[in-house]
């Protein structure tokens, strides 16, 4: 159905079963008759002639508000409209808004109840209770992954801080090894020293002649 479709089939169930939404209305009253509107659209009924369009769904006001007492949402794109201005005052009409776009995604969307064959102001909602929108997500506790994080942040500190000591001691033995070699290569050449000569005076007179060589 358009949402053209929609506003008109909402008047006739207004008008044939003679449902009053102005300011004598409760939330609760308005609710009950624009899930018989929509479950009609969604499920199909006969009373009505209405083939099932199951496209179309009820929203919650998200954060654990009630549903919405005169919105129509699309899926699975989530477009929305409104359907009654001025609903919960007197004097409010029946009209299609503009597409207002996605349903912001804190919205809860849900299919609404199989209308009942018969329905009106005073029937307590024959049998069709309002559907109870689903629960809020859980909400994901993140401290212990944010503690986590924070843990490995730390440590990666710790190591990276070792790693630039480590290299740069590396590099600094690098500059003195480099160094060194550089001092032994510029060291003067060894000069051969020439053998010595002497006499060692022997234990019963006279000498003996000994020459002494030096060793490399």
């Amino acid at each position: 159905m358009t949402p053209n479709q929609i506003t008109a089939l909402a008047q006739r169930v207004h008008d044939a079963e003679g449902w009053s939404l102005g300011a004598s209305s409760t939330r609760e009253y308005r609710n009950e008759f624009w899930a018989r509107v929509v479950g009609i659209v969604h499920h199909g009924h006969a009373g009505y002639g209405v083939a099932p369009d199951p496209q179309w769904h009820l929203k919650d006001g998200g954060g654990g508000r009630p549903q919405t007492d005169d919105v129509a949402v699309r899926m699975p794109d989530r477009h929305f409209w409104d359907f009654i201005g001025g609903v919960g005052a007197d004097g409010y009409t029946f009209g299609a808004s503009a597409d207002h776009g996605p349903l912001p995604s804190d919205q809860n969307v849900y299919p609404p109840p199989v209308p009942a064959p018969v329905g009106g102001s005073g029937s307590g909602g024959d049998g069709n209770p309002l559907p109870m929108p689903p629960p809020p997500p859980p909400v994901l506790d993140l401290t212990p992954i944010i503690n986590a994080l924070t843990e490995i942040r730390a440590r990666l500190s710790v190591i990276e801080a070792t790693s630039l000591a480590a290299a740069h001691e590396s590099l600094n033995a690098a500059v003195r090894a480099s160094e060194i070699k550089t001092q032994i290569e510029n060291l003067p050449s060894a000069r051969p020293c020439p053998p010595y000569r002497g006499r060692v005076p022997k234990t019963f007179g006279g000498s003996s002649e000994v020459t002494f060589e030096p060793v490399l």
